[in-house]
């Protein structure tokens, strides 16, 4: 998907995926904020299932950075 292809429309979506991942990023922080941050320690250990999606978020995140600066 972030490779650069000869097709002028793939590099739009690649930034359209590129935001759609951000969004998805910080509207899981939000949710997660929201939902257990009053919850008993209990329902927190829950938290760990969301642990490998969060990695997977930021870590596209940063490649997004990266590939922004990278095409400056």
């Amino acid at each position: 998907m972030f490779f650069h292809f000869p097709v002028p429309f793939l590099s739009n979506l690649r930034n359209t995926v590129l935001l759609i991942n951000t969004v998805l990023l910080i509207l899981a922080l939000i949710v997660v904020e929201l939902v257990y941050s009053e919850a008993p320690k209990q329902k927190r250990r829950e938290l760990r299932f969301f642990y490998p999606l969060f990695i997977v978020l930021v870590g596209l995140l940063v490649y997004a950075a990266y590939v922004q600066r990278s095409s400056l």
